[in-house]
């Protein structure tokens, strides 16, 4: 770099010393100004090349060849070979340059088939770091190329679809644009072409399209046949694609069978899970409310239920997860009150003392299940009062109750007892 320097500072002061005696007289000699105007070009030029200097070199990589002016009557491969060039450009663009920076053609005109030594032309694509061709490399700027006779035939137009929409969509139709199309290439190539094949992905799709795909000329066994091109290249395909099934989030709602044994009820049912989502038609989907239990038979039950059942599910259907759910149905006893007449009994009592009168009978009210209710005997229920203790004269006495064990004493009538005492 500080030679660079050295030799731009070196051009300036030998031209500055140039034009310094000729600004005296330009106005006198016009021919000295167009000599500044010449060493001021020169100087922009030298300081140009200084500051990015060119070089020749040969890029690494090969061009492809691409045959044009292809006779009708011929065919040959797209490409036909690679070129290898010597370049000059400026240093820091070299390194970046790429094949796409090139254009390398053999001509083909006037040539019928067989194999053909054939002159390349290779141009530069790009004006980057002033990129220019120097020199081709191949052997006598050439390359050999085999020209096939082209023949061709009518083949028929197939669609292949490719994957599939989400479950719970369809393929519903599919058209074609075309149902012919002619292959030509090389004469054993077309030989085994059997069909053109426009393959489109349906994976993941939704909804109907329209689409423009390229065509494949395959073999019997489906396989690419690259050196057969079809025509039309590319087609317009149709493709229908419809929702078959619908979804939506139902209640579930169990069925009950029968009834509890008599003085029992089901006070609730619970099912788990309690919604699911359901697959079905669209009208299905629509209109449905609930989807239903297949029956849990509660008959004669006396306690709580806990069944397993499936879903009752109606044709055409389907449910998210598993098709079972869990029912569980509340059974519990009818529960009342009844009051029983209940005599008192008593305790307690002094030998010199004896009751004046009669002690009427209490009534007593238990609440539990009808069930038991409706077994007890009036004998089942006791009613007294404790006199101990108790001297002549009228005293208020309160009654005590015993009574099955699983019914509650709701009330006594009266809690309270007046009684007499008389000495015998």
């Amino acid at each position: 770099m500080d030679q660079i320097r050295m030799l731009i500072w070196e051009a300036a002061v030998v031209i500055g010393a140039l034009l310094r005696p000729a600004a005296k007289s330009v106005r006198e000699n016009s021919g000295l100004a167009v000599l500044s105007v010449i060493l001021a070009f020169g100087l922009w030029i030298f300081v140009t090349d200084a500051e990015n200097p060119e070089q020749t070199r040969r890029p690494d990589f090969d061009i492809p060849v691409r045959p044009v002016n292809v006779p009708a009557d011929v065919w040959v491969p797209k490409e036909v070979g690679n070129a290898r060039v010597e370049v000059r450009v400026e240093d820091k663009i070299f390194e970046s340059l790429t094949k796409q920076d090139f254009e390398a053609t053999a001509d083909l005109t006037g040539l019928t088939v067989g194999v053909w030594d054939v002159k390349i032309d290779v141009k530069a694509l790009t004006d980057r770091g002033n990129l220019r061709i120097v020199d081709i490399l191949n052997d006598n700027d050439q390359i050999k190329v085999q020209l096939f006779q082209l023949i061709s035939k009518p083949v028929p137009v197939e669609l292949e679809t490719r994957n599939s929409p989400p479950s719970d969509f369809e393929l519903s139709h599919t058209r074609l644009g075309v149902e012919t199309a002619i292959v030509a290439g090389r004469q054993d190539a077309v030989a085994t072409v059997t069909r053109a094949v426009a393959s489109v992905d349906i994976e993941g799709r939704t909804e109907s399209f329209d689409a423009a795909v390229r065509l494949e000329a395959r073999n019997q066994s489906g396989v690419l046949e690259p050196d057969v091109e079809a025509n039309p290249a590319v087609v317009d395909v149709s493709i229908g694609i419809d929702q078959k099934s619908f979804s939506r989030a139902l209640a579930v709602s169990p069925q009950l069978k029968g009834t509890p044994r008599d003085g029992y009820v089901y006070l609730g049912v619970s099912v788990e899970p309690a919604v699911v989502t359901v697959f079905g038609s669209q009208t299905f989907v629509e209109q449905a409310v609930a989807i239903l239990t297949q029956p849990v038979d509660i008959d004669d039950a006396t306690s709580d239920i806990s069944r397993t059942v499936s879903l009752n599910l109606p044709t055409g259907t389907s449910v998210k997860g598993g098709i079972n759910v869990t029912v569980k149905v509340k059974i519990i006893a009818v529960t009342g009150q009844q009051a029983f007449a209940v005599p008192i009994t008593v305790n307690g009592l002094a030998d010199n003392l004896k009751i004046a009168g009669t002690l009427a009978p209490v009534q007593v009210f238990l609440f539990g299940p009808m069930t038991d209710l409706l077994k007890v005997n009036p004998d089942d229920i006791k009613a007294s009062i404790d006199l101990d203790g108790k001297d002549a004269g009228t005293h208020k006495i309160s009654v005590k109750v015993t009574a099955p064990s699983s019914l509650e004493t709701r009330s006594i009538s009266p809690q309270d007892v007046d009684v007499n005492l008389e000495r015998k």
